[in-house]
């Protein structure tokens, strides 16, 4: 085996192996942040950082697992999550590669964006028709679980990037 293909192995075994600590930590019962029944949701951070990072199609293959994992946890639609993060991840490396830097403050905007797109999507087609809720209290939810995952979502970030810092080789 070549040494930088041993080395990408390495690097997206480590990056799924984040991903799926990072999961267990917000949905496990022990370990669930929930404040005003809103709780942490990383993997936006996640999708964001790693998309950010290694371009496109990693974003894309680690949002479609991202999604995967998420639609474990939730009582929503099959596949929606699956199918959101996954395009979120395309799109968000595609932008990452022409116009952003690989900086914080960069995966936690997409990050943002992300639980943003995320939450007015559920407002719109869930919480609107199902339960009639208004939009002083979705902007109050959302809030909320955006606060709670900001710091997450740093170490996410702080995490993924040393992982990647270390199996990445230099070009020069």
């Amino acid at each position: 085996m070549i040494r930088s293909d041993r080395y990408s192995f390495l690097k997206y075994g480590s990056y799924a192996l984040l991903m799926l600590g990072l999961f267990l930590l917000q949905s496990s019962r022990g370990t669930a942040l929930w404040l005003w029944g809103a709780s942490v949701d990383v993997l936006p951070f996640f999708v964001a950082a790693t998309a950010l990072m290694d371009g496109p199609y990693a974003g894309g293959a680690f949002g479609f697992a991202a999604g995967v994992l998420a639609s474990l946890n939730t009582p929503g639609v099959e596949g929606f999550s699956s199918l959101y993060l996954s395009l979120f991840g395309v799109l968000f490396g595609l932008f990452g590669a022409c116009y952003l830097r690989n900086i914080l403050f960069s995966a936690l905007s997409g990050g943002a964006l992300c639980m943003t797109l995320q939450s007015l999507f559920r407002y719109v087609f869930h919480d609107l028709l199902f339960y009639g809720m208004g939009p002083a209290e979705a902007l109050a939810a959302f809030g909320t679980r955006l606060l709670l995952s900001l710091p997450v979502g740093a170490l996410a970030y702080l995490l993924l990037r040393a992982i990647h810092r270390r199996f990445t080789e230099d070009a020069s």
